[in-house]
């Protein structure tokens, strides 16, 4: 079962990576190709406006994802607080739960794997 439930995650977590980076990317390369790299020093400004602004959605999740890879619970953590954030800030557009529903999903597969893996910890003390 463990070993099943990884792959479903890790399969998952790239696929919906996949579609954010298609969703989000174009976006940003063509925003640094208008505006030049100096678009990029807006970044911080996006964490202060999450009202119809994507960005720190889409950083969090990568940042989040990144680190499901080697802290687990962090990355969990930071994905569903970047999900609660973009809905908390947008719950009139319903057109977010495009992007909450798969990343929140990720986020609970690497849940269910991280919580495996402690149960399994603390079976063998």
């Amino acid at each position: 079962m463990k070993n099943k439930l990884n792959i479903v995650a890790k399969i998952t977590g790239i696929l919906v990576t996949l579609f954010m980076l298609v969703a989000f990317g174009p976006s940003v390369i063509e925003s640094i190709n208008n505006n030049g790299i100096n678009v990029l020093s807006k970044i911080p400004d996006a964490f202060l406006n999450w009202y119809d602004n994507p960005v720190a959605f889409f950083i969090t999740y990568f940042v989040g994802y990144a680190l499901l890879w080697w802290k687990p619970l962090l990355g969990v953590i930071i994905i569903v607080v970047g999900d609660l954030l973009f809905f908390g800030f947008n719950i009139q557009n319903i057109g977010v739960f495009i992007f909450i529903i798969p990343t929140f999903i990720v986020a609970f597969l690497y849940f269910l794997c991280w919580d495996n893996a402690r149960k399994k910890k603390l079976k063998n003390v």
